[in-house]
């Protein structure tokens, strides 16, 4: 082992001691099936994904832990100017369930601070983050030449011939642009995402009494159609979880393997991620992937260095090109901030600032910002009471409020 990682290894680990020492691990009183998603418990679920669902590794390689410049001397905290006042990093965290935050500059980290049950040993649950790894991963696969873009979901997985995304081509599903009839309500209880909770067994209880335990590779083959979506950006998870079919059956691998060989390995992740695991033996693409907060910056700072870890060329450079160049949705029917031209590109959100600034994004607050004009990253996680927020001032503007509050502290 070379004196520069085992020096890496060593700082890490006594900043971790330190962090950890105060954190508390028992379980709470009342974590179930019907409980674990929301406030207050998911602080600690989100902590402890494996003591409450199925999981299978996503391998780091042990031998090539990638050092993270700036580790052993970065802030435990920051002065950030927010609603024109000045104010601690570590305050506004807790008023938004942050559990949190590395910040990285030039490739450096600056700031990295802990908030709830999170360590930097631990993994934290990433939600929709996870579609962004999918959309690295399926790069990948597409640069070895195992799958073409232009190609429908039907051509790799006859099982989905009739479902709304059959004669879909992949481009066209990687940016959320298909016909399928998936409904993303999380309020609602019989929307397509809820139904696909219960069938997956990701949550139970009442709500889940019509549905079936069956797993993904039975319920995505009974999702419908609905043709005026063609070619209009509507959000819909499954679509993800079918874009992991795709590469499985393209590469006769398991989609948790695939993100390992192709991305965590190489990446130089300092430790296995993992990924929550179906009935059927689906792993769960869409919102199922946990991994330290180091690490989640380090796919943050992979995509600000267009693929490129170190020497290696890991993501082809005009995928992530493409991701930050797109001139704006004219169809967007969304959230737009004055003077931006938001999109979707690969699950990737585009924000359409004119500054190239992206985000990978999932509910319950999970995001990692990646600003190409201040060659920043910074990720986040969080624990908010529910997927939207779930308190007064919590949710995405006081999380987007806090970014652009970092990026401006540390100009």
């Amino acid at each position: 082992m070379n004196k520069l990682l085992l020096s890496a290894i060593i700082i890490s680990t006594a900043t971790v001691a330190a962090y950890s020492e105060n954190i508390d691990d028992a379980r709470p009183e009342g974590v179930t099936g019907a409980t674990w998603q929301f406030g207050p418990l998911n602080r600690w679920a989100y902590t402890h994904i494996r003591e409450i669902l199925p999981t299978k590794d996503i391998p780091n390689d042990s031998l090539n832990i990638r050092p993270m410049t700036g580790i052993e001397t970065a802030e435990t905290d920051l002065k950030i100017e927010l609603d024109g006042k000045t104010t601690a990093l570590s305050e506004a965290m807790k008023k938004q369930y942050i559990d949190g935050i590395v910040v990285m500059k030039s490739g450096r980290v600056i700031a990295e601070l802990y908030d709830g049950t999170l360590t930097p040993e631990r993994t934290h649950l990433m939600w929709s983050t996870s579609k962004t790894v999918t959309g690295l991963t399926a790069a990948s696969v597409e640069a070895s030449g195992l799958i073409d873009l232009s190609k429908t979901v039907a051509d790799y997985v006859p099982e989905l011939a009739k479902t709304g995304w059959g004669d879909n081509s992949l481009r066209t599903l990687l940016d959320m642009r298909d016909t399928s009839d998936w409904n993303e309500d999380y309020s609602a209880p019989d929307s397509t995402v809820r139904r696909q909770d219960c069938a997956d067994g990701l949550l139970t209880g009442p709500n889940c009494a019509d549905t079936p335990v069956v797993g993904n590779y039975n319920f995505l083959p009974n999702v419908g159609r609905d043709d005026s979506r063609y070619d209009r950006f509507n959000y819909k998870s499954g679509t993800t979880d079918v874009i992991a079919w795709v590469l499985e059956a393209a590469t006769g691998k398991r989609f948790a393997d695939l993100v390992s060989e192709r991305l965590w390995k190489p990446l130089g992740a300092e430790r296995s991620a993992y990924i929550t695991v179906d009935v059927s033996g689906f792993t769960l693409a869409s919102g199922g992937m946990t991994s330290t907060l180091r690490d989640y910056a380090r796919i943050g700072q992979l995509m600000l260095d267009r693929g490129k870890v170190g020497d290696r060329q890991v993501i082809p450079a005009q995928w992530i090109e493409d991701i930050f160049n797109q001139p704006g949705d004219p169809t967007w029917n969304g959230y737009k901030a004055d003077g931006t031209n938001p999109y979707y590109r690969s699950f990737v959100w585009g924000i359409g600032d004119g500054e190239g600034t992206v985000q990978a994004r999932g509910v319950h607050g999970q995001v990692i910002d990646i600003s190409p004009s201040t060659n920043t990253v910074v990720a986040v996680f969080s624990s908010w009471p529910d997927a939207g927020g779930g308190a007064p001032g919590v949710g995405g503007e006081g999380l987007g409020k806090i970014i652009n509050a970092i990026k401006n502290a540390i100009k």
